[in-house]
């Protein structure tokens, strides 16, 4: 049997404040990546570390925001080669939530889907009322389409090209 490149691990006397859930990836970059919950307000804040967020919608229909940031090193690697394994580990993170769920006989919930695969990270949500930008640390608010593609253009260098084609999530 093939050992999977992530493994979830789990800290059973963790205490407090101290994470419980890590990821190990364990291919080369080998990392450790603690998982934590935040409250929406700190997707603002950003590690020294190379981070993933995962903004998931439970079966019961709210949002849970998770950070992945990598804590340990077990060889060196570029920035860039962690993060193209810690992307992916978002998905295999949500995938465990799903699993979870289903073994506890509640309905599934689904990951907020990134915008695009050549912007990974870059989620937009759009509701009757606003569009919202969260990318790397940022959020931001617009109250028009347009608004929101000047500043992802001007602000944060995004090709208008890219713009045309994407994923945006629609909440009510």
């Amino acid at each position: 049997m093939k050992t999977s490149k992530y493994l979830i691990c789990n800290d059973i006397l963790a205490q407090g404040d101290q994470p419980a859930e890590f990821i190990l990836h364990n291919h080369h970059p080998r990392f450790l990546a603690k998982v934590e919950e935040l409250d929406f307000e700190e997707l603002e804040s950003r590690p020294e570390k190379p981070f993933a967020d995962i903004l998931y919608v439970n079966g019961e229909g709210a949002m849970v925001i998770y950070r992945l940031t990598v804590t340990e090193y077990y060889e060196r690697a570029e920035e860039d080669e962690v993060l193209d394994e810690l992307f992916p580990a978002r998905d295999y993170y949500t995938q465990y939530i799903q699993d979870i769920e289903a073994e506890d006989g509640g309905k599934e919930g689904f990951p907020v889907k990134d915008f695009s695969s050549e912007l990974p990270g870059l989620k937009i949500l759009r509701s009757s009322i606003n569009w919202t930008v969260i990318y790397n640390g940022v959020i931001a608010e617009f109250n028009t389409e347009e608004e929101m593609d000047e500043f992802l253009e001007t602000d944060l260098d995004i090709e208008p090209e890219l713009l045309d084609k994407g994923v945006i999530n629609e909440f009510e």
